[in-house]
């Protein structure tokens, strides 16, 4: 039955060529975060709540960054097929301009209303006190951050994986190092908290997006010059905007639903909001191996689609879904074995650290399916240039699904928060059966430089 597992070796040499160095990089940042958690934790359950918040807040904007770049990835990936350096220096300078603007105002919008966005979250005065003070902060990473989101896509889709994994790197031991210093005081620096957080995160991505900068100018053989850039193509801009703003608009209502659970969360109380918390950096763990799946059949199947080897894109897809079932249920039991020694780590009460567990559980059970949607919606659907059925699909899981079984549970029946999480993630198991059903179709199979291509025609 998966005898075609194992009849491509070309598949498995591309595929560990960009997943393991995607899957470290993600690794690595999830690991971060999880120090950044645990350095927090040790400040109180008000500091995880108040920084959760926060980082829920920045989501946001980094949503909506992904969401441009996932679109300028699926053009640089079938770009790369055709080995068309020109087309993605286009790509590259439009997104860039797009993303500039939009960080630049919501950056603006956010310092001038931080408090208002924290009391969405919380009426607690000290989480907001707190969640304000790092956010104000951090703020000043957005626009660093956009570039680099923007940078290591384009490259990641050319095949460049190993060099922005070094970087990452770099970054992360900077910014660890930092923490410790800047949160606790350590050898003499001062004593700052959640802001000291704040600033070791800031300091880190200003760091690494000026090497990532670096390494794309020096890829691509780029100068930041119209000439070199090429001028304003509207047709490239037509097909660009038509592929990339359902992604968009997915990217935004998807984590205004994830944020709507964390809101749900946050309503239950500050214990609850807490235990819901703390769990993301372990999930964060273990879904990065994944990412550097999903990236790497994006990547794989967008090159394949643009080269106009459809039957050989199709056998990738297929390939890539079955790995993720095969390889969720294996770390769904691994999470279920260390979940009770991450939880210790933290300083909370025992009912905060119970409602963890549960919750770290449960996700264990929903891995397979949250893992196929990362790989078929995130990965092989849209390296189709199938947004649009994306974007349908995922927000009618979110909002049709997830929000209202969350609400139900939470406000109706006051069930305990691992079980509203439970209810909140039913969305999954819907949207896995529906998007293989879409993939095994081929509908999703469309070539969005033909597109583009055939606008120029008609002119």
């Amino acid at each position: 039955m998966f005898a075609f597992l194992f009849q491509d070796k070309e598949f498995y040499q591309k595929m560990f060529s960009l997943a393991i160095p995607i899957a470290i990089q993600t690794l690595l940042i999830s690991s971060l975060n999880m120090v950044d958690s645990m350095m927090i934790g040790q400040l109180g359950v008000a500091s995880i709540a108040a920084v959760g918040a926060a980082n829920k807040i920045s989501s946001l904007l980094i949503v909506v960054m992904h969401g441009f770049s996932t679109g300028a990835a699926i053009f640089t990936a079938q770009y790369w097929g055709k080995r068309d350096t020109a087309g993605i220096k286009k790509i590259l300078a439009l997104t860039f301009v797009v993303m500039t603007v939009i960080t630049l105002l919501f950056t603006t919008i956010l310092l001038f209303f931080t408090e208002s966005f924290m009391a969405i979250f919380t009426a607690d005065p000290a989480v907001i006190s707190i969640g304000s003070s790092y956010l104000s902060v951090v703020a000043f990473s957005y626009i660093v951050t956009a570039m680099t989101v923007l940078f290591s896509t384009v490259l990641k889709s050319m095949g460049e994986v190993k060099r922005p994994l070094y970087i990452s790197v770099g970054a992360i031991g900077l910014n660890t190092l930092l923490n410790y210093l800047l949160i606790f005081g350590s050898f003499g620096f001062p004593e700052w908290g959640v802001e000291g957080a704040a600033i070791a995160t800031l300091i880190s991505r200003i760091i690494q997006a000026l090497f990532m900068t670096w390494l794309l100018v020096k890829y691509l053989s780029l100068k930041f010059s119209r000439e070199s850039l090429g001028a304003f193509d509207l047709s490239l801009a037509k097909v660009f905007f038509a592929v990339t703003v359902p992604s968009i608009i997915n990217h935004v209502l998807w984590t205004l639903g994830e944020t709507s659970f964390f809101w749900v969360y946050a309503q239950m109380g500050t214990s609850q909001l807490a235990a819901a918390t703390l769990v993301d950096p372990l999930i964060f763990v273990f879904t990065a191996l994944f990412v550097g799946l999903s990236d790497a059949s994006t990547v794989m199947v967008g090159n394949n689609i643009g080269a106009g080897e459809k039957d050989k894109g199709f056998r990738y897809a297929k390939t890539f879904l079955v790995l993720s079932v095969l390889l969720s249920i294996v770390l769904g039991v691994a999470v279920t074995i260390i979940s009770p020694f991450f939880i210790s780590i933290y300083d909370v009460t025992e009912f905060v650290a119970s409602q963890a567990q549960y919750i770290l559980l449960i996700f264990a059970v929903m891995m397979a399916p949250r893992i196929i949607n990362m790989i078929n919606n995130v990965g092989v659907l849209r390296a189709g240039g199938d947004t649009k059925f994306v974007m349908y699909l995922d927000l009618f899981g979110v909002w049709g699904v997830g929000f209202p079984l969350a609400a139900i549970g939470a406000f109706v029946f006051e069930w305990p928060v691992y079980i509203v999480f439970l209810l909140a993630n039913v969305h999954e198991v819907v949207r896995a059966i529906v998007g293989v059903r879409r993939t095994l179709s081929r509908k999703w199979m469309n070539n969005v430089i033909e597109e583009k291509e055939q606008i120029d025609v008609a002119k």
